[in-house]
């Protein structure tokens, strides 16, 4: 059992905002009718869910699902500051089925932004207000999802992969070693190259080349008048010779034959 969320549904706010504890407060005995997202900004609480204890911390995120009893037995420390989201329930459907109610947000700092933002939401005066929030709500949970589904491993190292992936996605004129890449965020590279083996599958070499020839097949499909050697240059490869082999090789043809082609 647990509580599930259509990641494409429409989505409501009960109400939403931020909370400073000055001195050391129990959390709420009660038994809400919305769902109670609560992020932890700063600070220590315990609260309990039909009798289960959670200890949260920094960069937390729990969820009391609505229809439970949530309550607690010690206070949160002196100064505790935390988000929360009060969503009315839906109507059951296929997205993010919620099992285990707390989860460790430090490695994803989307998560934060997207709640930060659902509480600008909330308050805005905007013309598609619950239009904002259903869609800010439903990358909230893909977050959500990407996060439970990882090993612990991948959830450790998540922010350093995604800071990876930027670079090499913002820079795709060049080709990165594994070294240059590993310098660039003070890690080694076996570090670098274990992450990538166990998120993808593949050593990081190979990730980046195979990303750069999708983006290589996609630019050809939307601009088949451009010359092959400016392609190899505006990707990395060191001439059209180059480009080529390499095309050849994943995709079984030549870039020629592949100008113009549309998915």
């Amino acid at each position: 059992m647990g509580t599930s969320f259509r990641i494409g549904g429409m989505h409501r706010l009960e109400s939403a905002n931020y909370v400073t504890n000055v001195n050391p407060t129990l959390h709420p005995d009660r038994v809400m009718e919305v769902h109670d997202f609560l992020y932890i900004l700063d600070g220590t609480w315990e609260i309990y869910e039909d009798g289960i204890p959670y200890e949260l911390g920094k960069d937390d995120l729990l969820l009391l699902s609505a229809g439970k009893h949530h309550y607690g037995l010690r206070p949160c420390s002196a100064g505790n500051r935390h988000m929360y989201l009060h969503l009315y329930p839906e109507e059951a459907g296929e997205g993010l089925l919620v099992t285990e109610p707390l989860f460790h947000c430090a490695s994803n700092p989307k998560i934060r932004q997207y709640v930060q933002e659902l509480i600008a939401a909330y308050w805005s005066d905007h013309a598609l207000k619950e239009e904002k929030i259903s869609l800010l709500f439903g990358l909230f949970l893909c977050e959500l999802s990407a996060l439970g589904a990882g090993d612990g491993y991948r959830q450790k190292h998540a922010r350093l992969i995604m800071q990876v992936l930027d670079l090499m996605q913002t820079n795709p004129q060049k080709t990165y070693t594994c070294q240059e890449m590993a310098d660039a965020f003070y890690v080694c590279p076996k570090t670098l190259s274990n992450m990538f083996k166990s998120t993808y599958g593949q050593t990081f070499y190979s990730y980046q080349m195979n990303r750069k020839l999708e983006m290589v097949r996609q630019y050809l499909a939307d601009h088949p008048e451009e010359l092959l050697s400016n392609v190899a240059r505006n990707f990395g490869f060191y001439d059209e010779f180059h480009l080529g082999k390499a095309f050849k090789k994943k995709y079984g043809s030549s870039p020629k034959h592949q100008k113009g082609k549309k998915e």
